[in-house]
């Protein structure tokens, strides 16, 4: 796939020397027998070569052409979404992305497969038979069926319980080890953690979520200063306990 593009045989050598190069585990050599090396520098680039050619130009190419209505792929390195207009498009590709993927020895991950319906008609649909439009997650978004103020469809996008879980795993990690430094750098760390959190999730119908992020790091926060027994009052009085809030950064999407 890589020599579609590149000609240079010198390049085309050393990248299956890297493939084959093997790994050290515990003192341990582990020879590569298939697949990119773990955590190397070149594998998410091989990664997304490959699905490009798996995935993307065979969907583009090959299938989108032959579906009865509309019919988009979304994809981010290893994850990706199918969106069809008709259901029967749907189930086709699932079917015959199973074979595509078996002819490069690739296999869907079953716990992450579905089929839902989603969008501007998904509520009515399912309201028929006293249902809630399905949600799905994907790139750390919680995807939900939702209006604007007007009544018209609106996608809704939040972040998932997930990702808010791993986020403050970390920062009450980092909390307990770092209870030593001083307030100010504890504070200083923290606004770089959450900003970076806000840079991701910060879109219109996520303020909610991220001020409930904000509190429950204060809140980790308070319970790694317990050497020193201060109410919420205490602590809203003291500058070098405030983080900042979360306000739109993407307000066109």
């Amino acid at each position: 796939m890589v020599a579609h593009r590149i000609a240079d045989p010198i390049i085309l050598q050393l990248l299956s020397k890297w493939l084959k190069a093997g790994a050290l585990q515990d003192g341990i050599f582990l020879p590569a027998k298939e697949g990119t090396p773990q955590g190397g520098p070149i594998s998410p680039v091989l990664s997304n070569l490959y699905l490009h050619f798996t995935l993307d130009l065979w969907f583009a190419k090959k299938f989108k052409p032959l579906c009865r209505g509309e019919a988009y792929l979304v994809r981010f390195a290893d994850d990706f979404v199918g969106c069809f207009q008709f259901q029967d498009d749907a189930k086709n590709f699932q079917r015959q992305l199973r074979e595509r993927f078996a002819q490069f020895n690739l296999e869907l991950a079953e716990d992450k497969t579905r089929l839902l319906l989603f969008g501007r008609f998904a509520a009515v649909m399912r309201g028929k038979h006293g249902q809630r439009p399905e949600t799905f997650e994907f790139l750390g978004f919680k995807h939900v069926c939702g209006v604007d103020r007007s009544g018209r469809f609106a996608l809704i996008r939040i972040p998932s319980t997930k990702s808010c879980r791993k986020f403050l795993a970390r920062t009450r990690e980092w909390l307990l080890e770092h209870r030593h430094w001083k307030r100010r750098e504890q504070q200083q760390h923290l606004t770089v953690m959450l900003r970076g959190f806000y840079q991701y999730f910060a879109l219109h119908h996520c303020d909610r979520r991220l001020s409930w992020i904000r509190h429950e790091i204060q809140r980790q926060w308070k319970q790694a200063l317990q050497r020193r027994r201060l109410s919420w009052a205490q602590l809203g009085d003291r500058p070098w306990f405030e983080l900042p809030f979360a306000r739109n950064l993407h307000p066109t999407v």
